[in-house]
Order: C-alpha cells, then structure tokens, then sequence
C-alpha cells in the first residue's frame, strides 16, 4: 500500500509540474490533447473525460439494463495515449474479490435515494448505454435518466 501511494504521489507531482502555475488544468489540457483552446473543444474534452471514466477507453464489456446485454463493443476513447482505462462499468477485481458497480446504474439494483426510506432502481443508462458514449454523446434521446 505504501508503495503504491508513494508511485501516486510521483505521479500526481510529475502532472502538475507539467503545467505552468499561470494556466488553468482546463486550458492546458484542451490545447495539449484538442490544440485549439476553444469553448466547444473544452466541452469535448470535458465530454470524453467523464465518458472515459464510465465506460473506459479500449475495452470489451457488457452493460446490462436488464438480464440480457444492451452493448457488448470495444470502446476506443479518443484522443487515445494508449493508456488502457477500464471505466467504473467495466467488471474488475478488487483485493482478490470480483466486483461490479454497473449495477448501480442500469437500473438492477434500489440504490438510489429517490425512495425516502428505501432505494428505488432507476436505470441511468436508458438513453444508448454506452453506445452513445463511444459517440460523446451522453444519451440517445433527451428524456433519458442518461
């Protein structure tokens, strides 16, 4: 563990270092990945930031919605470092045991708190599921929990 906290620390120091004082994380990165510093390619890089983080970048998976896969596709976030990224949807091990959070988000499991005093299931990803995603898009249709 203190090893891998100390290679986090390396790591988060080695980024920042990267970036001058004088220019916001926003600005920088949308010119070092996008070049032209402008609203729309901020909000592309914003677009892709959190679309990587739910369903990754180079991965085949399958998102259910319900017992049957809705997306079984290799998603290929771009611009790509080559750094494979797994996305919270995506099954993974954690400390030996297998884990996955898709069901907190398709809809199979009360989690949320819109019941008062108990869960009750919504399914967020009702609007495409990933395949808008891959897209940078966030849904199929506007009415969507997505």
């Amino acid at each position: 563990m203190l090893t891998q906290t100390l290679f986090g620390a390396v790591l988060l120091r080695t980024v920042v270092a990267q970036r001058p004082a004088n220019i916001s994380v926003c600005d920088y990165y949308t010119t070092a990945l996008l070049k032209d510093n402008t609203a729309k390619n901020q909000a592309t890089l914003l677009t892709v930031l959190v679309n990587t983080a739910v369903i990754g970048n180079c991965m085949t998976y399958s998102i259910l919605t319900s017992p049957i896969p809705v997306a079984q596709t290799t998603r290929n976030t771009q611009p790509n470092t080559g750094i494979v990224v797994p996305g919270i949807l995506a099954p993974g091990t954690y400390d030996g045991t297998e884990v996955s959070l898709a069901k907190y988000f398709n809809g199979n499991l009360a989690s949320t708190n819109k019941g008062g005093s108990e869960g009750v299931k919504v399914n967020f990803l009702d609007g495409g599921g990933a395949v808008p995603l891959m897209k940078n898009l966030a849904a199929d249709d506007k009415g969507s929990n997505q």
